[in-house]
Formats: structure tokens, sequence, C-alpha cells
């Protein structure tokens, strides 16, 4: 008790002074894990001070890194990664991940070895091999913090991303061999070699399986479940943490397996993101993503602050390894950027996937950080009797053991990437334009000002009729929109100039993406309203992103679903999707064509008012789309009215619960109209909402 009392106000103070560092960081534009390792490392310094002795008292150890930081760290970010992102660039992220790995660990391994004699010390391969598996487990949350605020391409941020995740899998699992390998007294035999590929291989596809299977679970216990926004959010932070830690429960009991938690968690979290996401009741989902934001910046805020205030009490002197040190650096540098430009190269070469540029490639190797998870692994190298023999029977004569050894050359690594490669990177990434907007992108700047100040312009008209303003007033902010909404038209005349075919397949392009964002902001809201279930939503959904990568791609929209294959789709999309068309009934072709009369009937309506809009081109140019629209919409109510007429007692009992939904919604606006003025209580309100809530959600094709 006395010693919990100091280190949860530790926790605490801790968790404000990093509060107060990220709006430090927001103003002078500077990376907030940064700054918070160097505020770590000032923090020591108060701590010496009685008054504040507190400070320091909670410690970054391997179990909270292990068990409680890093499986919420790696579920908020594969959670929220698409997995179609992922497949698109499977071949990059897969070779940079395992290949480019171990190229790096067997580079930085080989190159120590040699090295080191010359500055005069004597490391065994092994060592060399655990500092080269642990240091090539890159750190991306610094680079990624930069990436979204410079918006960087987002085929780049998926594959620093991806590669990142599983390269953080393959590293434990590398580093764990070795180290198990150096517990056995370091002996290269056959079967030493044998167990050590055979736990490998063991940790890599059996957490991925283990995953898969967690993920796919607990997505069911989420789908039984319905608008319990609590229950629902503690099962998935309850995913990333039993996966994790069964994962390691069974490599410590079973023999013969071994399953890495980090490649488990990773797969479990990807698995709920993407097939368990819709399961996740509509209204807690949005509460989900921001619960998962906020657990995911508790957890690197305390993990980088503890970063820099462990690293100013190590109690190695750090000058005596000044030589080796620098080396070190350097060929982690080289090896990062082989690792990186060999993989990347050869798929550019043979055209396995779309080509990433040189300037991409520069910053994947640049931009390489490391941080808590290199800090981790040093933590879990013992300094116990198997150690001791070990370094006995290789002839280990420095002072230091190999922990501490280790722990300096990571620590200076890990140094060096935050306080060089993290502050360069923006800079870097200006340079090479990396962060310049294309031009659809300007087009669509320039068409977000146009539509922002019209809406204000009329607003201000609302409102200097209301006599909200006075003259001088409403003609002073008149007169700022106008010339904004003026400049925005001007802009967009001058974008236009030149190629005029060039011109109209931008403004083609835009309007295009413009009705596919339409339809899926429709399309959640029926979803949200329960008026299309989980599995026609899925389809048309899939239908919708498909549209938006080909326009992205520079392919034309489909016209029919006689254009759209399944070879369109990547292999478990096509699984998927002929799973559904094989189970599919009329009810399911009716309520997804009901679907896209309503959702392209807006698209039109909004496409239309847009037509009325002067943005500095002639209008006729959204027909093609309109009229596009108007012949989905007019398909689609063909197909449902056919269905309709050979089914007509069914359907009518669908469409009763369908306006039924629909009127729920208004009902559901009105009551919480009538709690914001006080006119029910907040029992009332709780009553109210339970009761639509359960007809909401109840599933419309049910006794049917």
């Amino acid at each position: 008790m006395e010693a919990f009392i100091p280190q949860t106000l530790s926790f605490l103070t801790l968790l404000v002074i990093s509060c107060f560092t990220y709006i430090f960081s927001k103003k002078i534009n500077f990376p907030y894990t940064v700054l918070l390792v160097l505020v770590g490392l000032l923090l020591v310094q108060i701590a010496e001070i009685p008054l504040f002795s507190f400070i320091d008292d909670f410690e970054l150890t391997p179990d909270i890194l292990f068990l409680v930081f890093l499986p919420v760290l790696l579920f908020e970010s594969a959670y929220n990664i698409n997995y179609r992102h992922l497949i698109q660039n499977w071949k990059t992220i897969g070779s940079l991940a395992i290949f480019g790995f171990l190229i790096s660990a067997f580079l930085i391994a080989g190159g120590l070895f040699f090295i080191f004699p010359l500055l005069g010390l004597q490391i065994p391969f092994l060592v060399c091999l655990l500092f080269g598996a642990l240091i090539s487990a890159t750190d991306p949350v610094a680079v990624l913090s930069i990436f979204k605020s410079l918006g960087a391409p987002r085929r780049l941020t998926i594959i620093f991303e991806g590669e990142s995740l599983f390269n953080d899998g393959t590293a434990v699992a590398l580093f764990m061999v070795v180290l198990g390998i150096i517990k056995h007294g370091g002996d290269f035999t056959g079967l030493t070699l044998l167990e050590g590929f055979w736990e490998f291989l063991s940790m890599v596809i059996g957490g991925g399986l283990f995953g898969i299977f967690m993920g796919v679970l607990f997505s069911k216990m989420v789908g039984s479940i319905k608008n319990n926004e609590e229950v629902e959010i503690v099962l998935t932070m309850l995913l990333a943490h039993i996966t994790f830690i069964t994962s390691e429960i069974i490599t410590e009991l079973v023999p013969f397996i071994s399953i890495s938690g980090v490649i488990s968690t990773v797969i479990a979290s990807l698995v709920i993101g993407n097939y368990g996401r819709y399961k996740i009741t509509p209204k807690v989902e949005a509460h989900m993503e921001k619960f998962w934001e906020f657990f995911a910046f508790v957890s690197n805020s305390i993990v980088f602050i503890l970063l820099g205030l462990t690293l100013s009490r190590l109690e190695v002197s750090i000058s005596k390894f000044t030589l080796p040190i620098i080396i070190t650096i350097l060929v982690v540098m080289l090896a990062r950027v082989i690792s990186v430009f060999l993989p990347v190269g050869i798929i550019n070469k043979f055209k396995l996937e779309e080509k990433i540029p040189l300037s991409r490639t520069q910053l994947l190797a640049w931009g390489s950080l490391r941080g808590a998870l290199a800090m981790m692994m040093v933590f879990m190298i013992p300094d116990g009797p198997k150690i001791e023999a070990f370094t006995s029977s290789v002839g280990w004569t420095s002072e230091y053991s190999i922990r501490e050894f280790l722990m300096v050359l990571t620590i200076s690594c890990i140094m060096f990437t935050l306080f060089i490669k993290a502050t360069t990177t923006s800079l870097l990434m200006k340079k090479m334009g990396v962060s310049k907007l294309q031009q659809l992108e300007e087009f669509e700047y320039e068409e977000g000002k146009i539509l922002s100040s019209l809406k204000i312009l009329k607003k201000l008209q609302d409102s200097h009729k209301k006599a909200y303003l006075t003259e001088i007033e409403y003609d002073e902010l008149k007169d700022k929109y106008t010339m904004k909404l003026n400049g925005a038209i001007e802009n967009m005349k001058e974008l236009l100039k030149g190629n005029k075919d060039k011109a109209e397949g931008i403004i083609k392009k835009a309007i295009s993406l413009h009705a596919l964002g339409i339809e899926k902001q429709y399309l959640k809201e029926l979803f949200y309203y329960n008026e299309i279930d989980e599995r026609n939503f899925k389809y048309i959904f899939r239908r919708i992103l498909k549209q938006i990568e080909r326009i992205e791609s520079g392919k034309p929209q489909f016209k029919d679903k006689n254009d759209q294959t399944l070879d369109d789709y990547d292999i478990f999309t096509r699984v998927v999707m002929q799973v559904f068309q094989s189970q599919s009934t009329k009810l399911d072709s009716y309520i997804r064509n009901r679907t896209r009369v309503v959702i392209t009937r807006k698209v039109i309506k909004e496409l239309q008012e847009l037509q009325s809009i002067d943005f500095g081109f002639h209008s006729d140019i959204f027909n093609e789309t309109i009229e596009l629209y108007a012949y989905l919409n007019k398909k689609a109510d063909e197909k449902r009215l056919k269905i309709f007429l050979t089914h007509k007692a069914t359907i009518n009992a669908i469409e009763s619960r369908l306006i039924n939904k629909s009127l729920l919604k208004l009902e559901e606006k009105t009551i919480k109209d009538l709690y914001n003025k006080e006119i029910i209580t907040p029992k009332l309100y709780i009553r109210f909402k339970d009761e639509i809530e359960e007809e909401m959600y109840s599933d419309v094709k049910r006794f049917l």
C-alpha cells in the first residue's frame, strides 16, 4: 500500500505533464513523442528535489510494457487498417516486414561482428544477432503523426504502418529464438538450428492462425450484443489483452508450440476491425474509435515519457562507448537502406505491384524509428546463471554484462532516430514534394472553399433577416466571404486553364468521387437506423469502395452490375461474395435494390444542387454523372418492382417494417429535442430511448 500511493501519484502526474507536452508540441509544430522523451529526460533532474521525488516512482518494466501498453498500441493501429489496402500492397509490406527485416538483422549482426574486433571489442555473433533482431523492429508512432499532419499519400502510410506491425512480430520471434539459443549455451548444432527454425515458424504461423481464431470469436461475441456501448468496447479491450496473454501462456506451457503474442494480437485486431467492425452497433462505432484513440494516446504518452526517464537513469557510462555507438548507428542506417531498397527494387523491377517512386522509398528508409519495443526486448535479456554460462563459454571479458552493453547500443540508436530522424522527416517530405497537393486535390480544395463560403453567406443572410447582426457587421462579413468565394472561383478557373480534355477529366473524376461519397454517407445512415442488415450493407459497401478505387486509379465508373465481375476483387473478397451470392435470397435482393434506389436518388438530388452553383466551369459537365445515376436508379427500381410483384405479401411486410424504422428516426429526434429542452425527465428519456432502440435494431427479415 505504501508503494502503491506514490506510484499512482507518479502515473497521474506523468499523464498531466504529457497532456501539457502535447499542447506545447502542437504550438511549436514538433513531434509529440520526441518531445515526451525529452521531457522524460528532464524530469529525472526534477525528481532529485525532495518535494517531487515521487515523479519517477512509476517505472517502465518489461511486464508493464509487454502486457499492458503493447497490446493497446498494436490493437489501435491494426483495428483502423483496411485489409483491402493491406492486400493491395501485401507483396511490398510482406517483403519489407519479413525479408527486409531478416536482411537488416543479419546485416547488422555481420557488420558489427566484423567491425567490433577492429575497435578492440570481441562480441560473439549471437549477441550481435540478438541486437540486430531487436534494433530492426521499427516504431512508426512519431513518423505516422508527421505523415497525418502533412497529408502523406495513403499508400505510403499503409506500407509504413503495415510493415511496422508485422515487422514487430517477426522481430520478437527472431529475438526469442536467438535468446533461447544463448540460454542453451550458444551451441550451433544442426538440432539447435532446426529447433530455432521451427520455433520461428511456429511463432509466425501459429500467431497468425490463433489471431484469426480470436478475432472471429470476439467478432461473433460482439455481434450477439446489440446497442450496449460499454460491453462492446470492453470486449475489444479484452480481445487485445487476452489474445496477447493467452499466446504467451500457450508458448510457455505447451511443448513444441510457440505463438507470437504480437502477431496474434495484430491479426485478431485486423479481423475485428474489418470483419467485426459492422457487427458493432453503428451508434457505438463512433464511441469505439474515440475510446481507442484516447487509450492509445494515454499508452503512447506514458511509454515515451517513461522511456525518457529510463534513458536518463542508465548506470552504464555511454561516453566509454562513443566510437562503437557511432559505428553501430552507421551500420544500422546502412542496413535499413539496403533492407528497403533491395525488396522495393525487386518489386519495381518485376512490376509485382504498383511502382513505388524513389522519393517514397527514401522516406521508408529514413523514417524508420526505433522505440519502446526495442527497449522492451533489451529488458527481457536476463542476468542469470544461463547467461553467465554463455559469457564464460565465449570468453566475454567486458566489465559490463550483455544486457548492459546492448542497452547502451539500443538507447543510442533510439535517441538518434528520435532526435535526428523524426525531427527531419517533415523537412524531407516537403523537399521531395511528397506532401504537395495533386491537381485533383487542388480542385477539391477550391471546391470546398466555394461550398463553405456559399453556406456561410446563406447563414449570414438568415442571421441578418432575424436581426442577429447589425448592418455594419453584416456588410463586413458579407464582403469578407464574398471575396473569399470569388477568389476560389478565380483559382478554379486558373487551375482548369490549358488542356481542356485534361481539365474535364479532373472535374469528372472529382464529381464521380463526390457522388460515391454521397452514396457511402447515405448507405451508412440506412445501416445506422437498421434499414439494411449487415450482410447486404457489406455487399453494397464493398462495391462502392471498389468504384472509388477504380476512379482513383483512372478507370471509369461501372455503369451496370454486368460490368463488374468477381475478378475485380481481391481473393478474400471474392470468396466472401461468392458465399454471399450462394446464400442470397429474393428478400436480400429486394433490400439491396431498395437501398440502391434510395441512395442513388439522394446522389441525383445533391448533384443537381451542386450543378446550380457557379464553380467557374460549365455546369453541363455534371450531366454525365447525373444521367448515370438516373440510369442506375431506374434499373434498381425495376428490379425492386419485379421482386415485389412476385412476393407481394412478404415484401409488404418488409416495407411496413422499413417505413416504421424511418418513422423511428423522427421519433428519436423528437424525444431527444424534448429532453434537451427539459420537457421530459432523464428517466423518461432513457425509457423512450430503450423502447425506440429495441424496435429499431430488430431484424426486418425476422419471422418472415
